[in-house]
This record gives C-alpha cells, structure tokens and sequence, in this order.
C-alpha cells in the first residue's frame, strides 16, 4: 500500500511540475503574441520603415529620382495631352511620358 501512495504522490508531483511549465510556456507564448502583433500594427510599420529609410542615404536618392521622373513625365503628359479627348494625344501623351521618365531617371542616375 505504501508503494501506491509513493507512486500516487510522484505522479501527483509530476503533474503539478507539467502545469507550472505550462503555465511558463502559456505566459512566453502570450508575450510572444503581444510583441507580435505590436511588431504589425501599421503605425510601428511606418516608423520602422522611416527608422530604415533615415540609415540608407541611398535610399533617399532613389526616392528623390523616381519622384522627379515620375513628376515629370507626368507635368509633360499634361502639357501634351491638355483636356484632350483625342485617342492620339492620350496616346502621345502616355508615350512622351515614358521616354521623359525614362531620360529624366537616366540623367539623375548618371550625376
């Protein structure tokens, strides 16, 4: 009868250590889902994408070329297309778009 009670209380004790372990890893695990979802919130996005943006000068150069490319095909299109309905001037208008953009982004590059 004593052997029962002995492996009645080793069991008893392996369960109440199996519990706590798994409240530690029910606890990490719930810290782990906060810092994750924190980690995804768009906001904290942003900040690390500035936070990144701010440590890569070339990143800034980049942005600044495609910006100015971009703008100024488009204020060219502008220009040629005007208020134009006409399906060649829109058509015009798309292809001097591409080839300033494209000069425009060559040139930046180049200096």
């Amino acid at each position: 009868m004593a052997a029962y009670k002995d492996q009645n209380l080793a069991l008893d004790n392996s369960i109440a250590q199996l519990l706590v372990e798994r409240e530690i890893k029910l606890n990490a695990l719930k810290r782990q889902l906060n810092m994750t979802f924190e980690s995804v919130k768009p906001v904290n996005i942003l900040k690390d994408t500035l936070a990144d943006f701010n440590k890569a000068p070339e990143a800034k150069a980049d942005i600044f070329q495609s910006i100015l490319s971009i703008s100024g095909g488009y204020l060219t299109k502008k220009l040629v297309m005007g208020k134009s309905n006409s399906i060649f001037k829109k058509a015009l208008g798309y292809v001097v778009q591409y080839g300033l953009t494209k000069f425009i982004s060559n040139k930046v590059s180049t200096h």
